[in-house]
């Protein structure tokens, strides 16, 4: 049986919740211009943006190693 962690089940969800932003029905919501720049444009890198940062802050959570890789240096 698989063991489930909630690291995997929120980078689940972010796929997921990146699936449903993308979507071209979602897509199609978004017009016109923002200071002078399209909306899809400025909605597209917003959402691609804010994905990269929630899976950085989901995947860089944790422990690091011990930057000698936990050997004992005898100082």
């Amino acid at each position: 049986m698989l063991r489930r962690s909630r690291r995997r089940d929120r980078l689940l969800g972010l796929f997921g919740l990146g699936v449903l932003l993308l979507d071209p029905p979602i897509l199609n919501l978004v017009g016109g211009t923002l200071f002078g720049w399209p909306s899809l444009y400025l909605y597209l890198f917003g959402v691609w943006g804010l994905l990269i940062a929630g899976a950085a802050w989901l995947g860089g959570r944790g422990t690091a190693p011990p930057i000698d890789g936990g050997r004992k240096t005898g100082r």
